[in-house]
């Protein structure tokens, strides 16, 4: 991957108190929102928040699983390498989501390397914790199945897209699919809009930052969208939707 594994920083919760309460939305979002008090009590005794910075790993490609990372806020990819040490981003993850799940329950080594695309808090389930919520929580295991299998169903999806969409296509379905902060005019990192450099669109579409360019230039003319530095607002969704179900 190039980059150090430097030790992130270790934290019990990344905003002051009372902002985290009184204006974050991460409890909707958080995977282990349905816990009860007795299993919450133990998982926020033993659970391990830790800050990363741009660009560090979470975990690489071959390790052995020892338990599940939540991202907690920030974006986190997926990245697939060959023998020669060329890259394949496979997937991107936001707030709620959990990162290296499908390893861990397979009981086999991460297939992919996990690493942030922008300052992150994380949070660690080392395995006596996950298996301790999978005997007193009876949703956990459903819960568990459902985010697995809606890993695959997106993976599925993005190499049809590849394999039969046009590039005009998926970038108009990318676009489409950038949340709007849940909070206006929030400063906290889980209420932000994504943002995403020409490189990191073009990686998780499979296709040239110049191709990419080129696609958020005509659709700035045909004023289906407006371009502000990395900030993409849609101007005219129908529009933009009409050209991401074009084949």
């Amino acid at each position: 991957m190039g980059y150090k594994r430097a030790i992130p920083t270790h934290l019990e919760c990344p905003f002051e108190p009372e902002y985290h309460c009184k204006d974050c939305d991460c409890k909707k979002r958080c995977f282990f929102n349905f816990l009860s008090p007795e299993t919450l009590k133990r998982f926020k005794a033993e659970r391990r928040m830790r800050l990363y910075k741009p660009h560090q790993l979470v975990f690489n490609e071959g390790d052995q699983p020892q338990g599940i990372f939540m991202l907690c806020v920030g974006e986190v990819k997926l990245v697939k390498a060959d023998t020669h040490g060329r890259e394949l981003t496979v997937s991107y993850l936001s707030c709620g989501d959990l990162v290296g799940d499908a390893p861990f329950w397979a009981g086999s080594p991460y297939c992919s390397s996990a690493e942030t695309l922008r300052e992150s808090v994380v949070c660690f389930l080392h395995r006596g914790l996950v298996e301790c919520i999978e005997k007193a929580e009876p949703e956990f295991s459903r819960k568990s199945l459902q985010c697995v299998s809606m890993g695959l169903c997106r993976s599925m999806d993005r190499v049809v897209g590849m394999a039969f969409r046009s590039a005009e296509a998926r970038l108009a379905a990318f676009i489409l699919s950038l949340k709007l902060p849940p909070v206006p005019n929030s400063r906290l990192p889980c209420h932000l809009r994504p943002v995403y450099s020409r490189r990191e669109i073009a990686d998780n579409l499979g296709l040239s930052p110049e191709t990419v360019i080129r696609g958020l230039s005509a659709f700035q003319r045909r004023r289906l969208i407006k371009v502000s530095g990395k900030s993409i607002d849609v101007q005219d969704r129908s529009g933009l939707e009409t050209v991401a179900s074009e084949r």
